[in-house]
């Protein structure tokens, strides 16, 4: 029988092994953090102090200061044309690119400048999706940026009708009433909603049991990459078989619901390919060009049930939680803004809607344009993102770029980002950046030219510019990425989004709010979290209905 003493003396222990535990454990990490290439020793560094372990204790800080970070090296070296390092606990040490130069390496071919692998990196696809087949042969991407867009003039008007019936069902139909909405939780269910509309069709799209677990596997997957990444390697395997098992769990609930609608596509298929005479016309759906590639690749394989829906709720996964966001900051901002914007906007919409005939379709929706002016302006304001985009050179001779007055080269495996915020927020590009400005974008000369805005030898050259659309990417508006690899279904979800602000405008009035609830910074990203995001809303008694 163990002594009192021994007994007593076990806590001590265990405290004492635990503490070592982890004592060793941030040393490991501030080894880890720490640069190895003399390129990046040799930077300037945002966030580092003169203190024991400086790149541990400033990876563990990034969780909550990249923001400020961020900020801070494009006021003290980006806006003087000169690159900054800026550590974070999930990439370690990577380049930030000044704004003169995102085009020219941003511009830089696949073969330099690798996006597909650190992309697969940023959300551990090895973990979070598992199936190679579905994460490296990604053809629902290519999908997503042809077909959908393509077939804009078949989807709209179904997209519509469920944002309509979204609308209805989370933010009722009550004239005399005042309703207090969380904003996040509907603007996802409304959304998620519409856009299953246009990747499974009617069957599922009104299921919400459906929707909420496809949301929930969406958030799974990022929020356990972000896990994943920040965890030091001799543990990354533990925390991404965790983080696996989860998705793979979340995967199964979503399966239970949709894998014999997906098996009955199939067959379908099947049938009519064997027979051409077999009654069933196939719609036209993500979920049915999933299918469509699947036969193409000529490989029994792709066509596995399972594999099919993992396709259809990767396409999920991309795309509903931005669009989402996108929607609930401009419910944000239209409930702080002047009411005389909302009439404007109702007017446009109205207009719009009844020379359509009452009937949303792609052409009307590309006439919304105080509308899209107004998204725009929201997206520059509240990005997802206060730094991103993230690519890595590889090229073993690395990139040569200008340096301050002279030229140096970024060496082989360095990761670049880009300071998105702080570009939206600076003033030499946008006048009076840090201030809403709802129709900013209805006319030209939104935004100054990048380059010509940090010419210090001249003042900034005024360029007429036709009004630019949402989904326009340029080095100064980085909402859906920039370049070649811009965001692949920016045209389907500012489609979306556009008629989701118009026939909130139409049917609802907003409540006014005193202050907006701000997005908090968790790493790199903007988050809505630990704020009071409900507004309160009332159904109108809108002529046209």
């Amino acid at each position: 029988m163990m002594s009192p003493q021994i007994l007593n003396g076990e806590p001590l222990v265990v405290a004492c092994v635990v503490g070592l535990g982890l004592t060793a454990l941030i040393i490991f990490n501030a080894w880890r953090l720490t640069p190895s290439d003399a390129f990046l020793k040799d930077r300037p560094v945002i966030g580092i102090r003169k203190e024991l372990l400086p790149w541990g204790r400033a990876a563990l800080r990034s969780v909550t200061q990249t923001r400020n970070w961020v900020f801070d090296g494009y006021t003290k070296h980006s806006r003087l044309n000169s690159f900054f390092v800026l550590p974070a606990i999930d990439r370690g040490a990577s380049l930030v690119v000044p704004p003169k130069q995102i085009k020219k390496v941003y511009g830089l071919p696949d073969t330099v400048l690798d996006v597909h692998t650190t992309a697969n990196q940023t959300i551990q696809t090895k973990w979070t999706i598992w199936d190679d087949e579905v994460s490296e042969n990604d053809f629902q991407m290519n999908l997503i940026r042809n077909q959908l867009t393509r077939n804009l003039d078949i989807l709209t008007p179904p997209i519509a009708a469920e944002l309509e019936e979204g609308f209805r069902r989370e933010w009722g139909t009550e004239t005399d009433t005042w309703k207090t909405v969380d904003i996040w939780h509907s603007a996802m269910r409304i959304i998620g909603g519409a856009a299953n509309s246009a990747f499974c069709g009617a069957a599922m799209c009104r299921n919400m049991d459906f929707i909420q677990r496809v949301q929930d596997h969406s958030l799974c997957l990022f929020l356990g990459a972000i896990m994943i990444n920040s965890t030091p390697w001799p543990f990354k395997d533990i925390t991404g078989l965790a983080v696996g098992w989860l998705c793979y769990y979340q995967l199964q609930r979503v399966s239970k619901l949709c894998l014999p609608f997906v098996k009955e596509r199939l067959e379908n298929n099947a049938r009519l390919k064997a027979d051409p005479s077999y009654p069933w016309v196939p719609p036209k759906d993500g979920l049915q060009w999933i299918i469509d590639e699947c036969y193409a690749t000529g490989d029994p394989k792709q066509l596995k049930p399972e594999r099919v829906l993992h396709r259809l709720v990767f396409m999920n996964d991309i795309s509903l939680h931005s669009t989402s966001y996108t929607a609930q900051n401009v419910i944000l901002d239209l409930a702080c803004v002047d009411p005389n914007v909302i009439e404007t906007l109702r007017e446009e919409s109205g207009r719009v809607l009844e020379e359509a005939g009452g009937k949303w379709t792609r052409q009307a929706v590309t006439k919304l344009k105080l509308v899209d002016s107004v998204i725009r302006e929201s997206m520059r304001l509240t990005p997802f993102n206060s730094v991103g985009l993230p690519r890595t050179v590889i090229k073993p001779q690395g990139i040569t770029v200008d340096h301050n007055k002279s030229t140096t080269t970024i060496p082989y495996g360095t990761k670049v980002l880009i300071p998105v915020e702080p570009i939206h927020y600076d003033d030499a590009v946008y006048p009076d950046a840090k201030s809403f400005k709802p129709f900013r974008f209805a006319g030209p000369n939104a935004a100054r030219n990048l380059v010509d805005s940090f010419n210090t030898d001249e003042a900034p050259a005024c360029q007429q510019e036709k009004q630019k659309s949402s989904a326009t990417v340029d080095d100064a508006f980085l909402g859906f990425g920039f370049g070649l690899h811009a965001c692949p279904g920016r045209f389907f979800a500012l489609n979306e989004v556009k008629i989701f602000i118009a026939t909130l405008v139409l049917n609802y009035d907003i409540e006014p709010m005193a202050k907006r609830a701000k997005m908090t910074p968790l790493v790199w990203l903007n988050v809505p979290l630990f704020q009071n995001f409900n507004v309160k809303v009332r159904r109108r008694n809108f002529l046209q209905s």
